[in-house]
């Protein structure tokens, strides 16, 4: 059997083995800055709220599947988030009800998010945090993009981080 076979296999094994004993895991409900809280209810309007929280759930779920996190209530591990900032690439349905000038086809904008995440033992002690944004760097960037294009890139790379702090810490 060739070198790089026997390799993959182990590699395969390993991260079968680490799978199989990771800790589970409890997400607390995910917290928006007050400013985020803010700019949500005099700017995006209040369904953005649900859908930027349904997003970041969603995006750390899967991410911490993948790793082997079994997510549970009460579990050994809490994973605390807070959604810091988080700006559309188009106009959200309140801003453009606000704003007539604004047009969902053609208005386009820097997206992105800013997110932190405390990683806690049940008994609360901390065993890691992860912080990260990333807004689009130029508008050309976010042509063809949807309302929250960019936040949902943020939020995947963010979610990534967290299962790899939580897989170093079980």
């Amino acid at each position: 059997m060739p070198v790089r076979a026997v390799l993959l296999a182990l590699t395969a094994c390993f991260a079968l083995a680490s799978a199989a004993t990771a800790a589970p895991v409890s997400l607390a409900p995910i917290q928006l800055s007050a400013e985020l809280q803010e700019t949500i209810a005099e700017d995006y309007g209040a369904r953005e709220e649900d859908v930027l929280r349904g997003m970041v759930e969603r995006a750390v779920s899967d991410a911490l599947t993948r790793v082997g996190g079994q997510i549970v209530e009460g579990g050994p591990i809490v994973i605390e988030i807070t959604l810091v900032d988080a700006r559309p690439n188009r106009p959200t349905l309140g801003q453009a009800t606000h704003r007539p000038g604004l047009d969902f086809g053609r208005s386009l904008s820097i997206g992105g998010a800013d997110l932190t995440a405390t990683l806690r033992h049940a008994n609360g002690a901390s065993i890691g945090d992860v912080q990260y944004d990333y807004y689009t760097p130029i508008i050309e960037d976010a042509v063809g993009a949807s309302t929250w294009s960019d936040a949902q890139r943020a939020i995947r790379r963010f979610a990534r981080r967290v299962a790899e702090a939580y897989a170093r810490a079980d």
